[in-house]
């Protein structure tokens, strides 16, 4: 937490110097603010948690631009499990939802593409959004 407030001026300058569309930009920031919070919770007290936060812009094949934001840590392993993630109930009240699962529903949603996978014991999250 001590670096909380770099780490997120990084994430929101790269967004918005990238990102034209402020809806997009906003959406991209908030997801990667969740990511990097539920890597911090989980972390707790384990000491030598590193944390890579990188970016780039792609072409696809069907030449389409795309804004790219990993975040790579080597934390406790957690597959979110993006594809299969169900929809919370959200005309529940709070009190009356099941705790968990809003806040991964809020990064899939905020940005065109997300996708998790887990190499050299690196958790790495991947938050995408299409520029064209």
């Amino acid at each position: 937490m001590e670096t909380w407030d770099e780490i997120m001026e990084f994430v929101t300058s790269e967004s918005t110097k990238n990102i034209v569309d402020k809806k997009k930009s906003y959406g991209l920031t908030l997801a990667a603010e969740e990511i990097i919070s539920n890597i911090i919770r989980a972390s707790g007290d384990r000491e030598n948690v590193s944390l890579e936060i990188s970016t780039q812009k792609l072409i696809t094949n069907e030449q389409k631009v795309i804004f790219e934001l990993k975040i790579a840590d080597n934390g406790i392993h957690f597959d979110p499990k993006f594809d299969s993630l169900k929809n919370p109930c959200l005309d529940m009240p709070a009190a009356d939802r099941q705790i968990g699962g809003l806040g991964l529903f809020l990064v899939k949603t905020s940005c065109d593409c997300v996708a998790y996978k887990y190499e050299n014991n690196f958790n790495i999250y991947t938050l995408s959004t299409f520029l064209t």
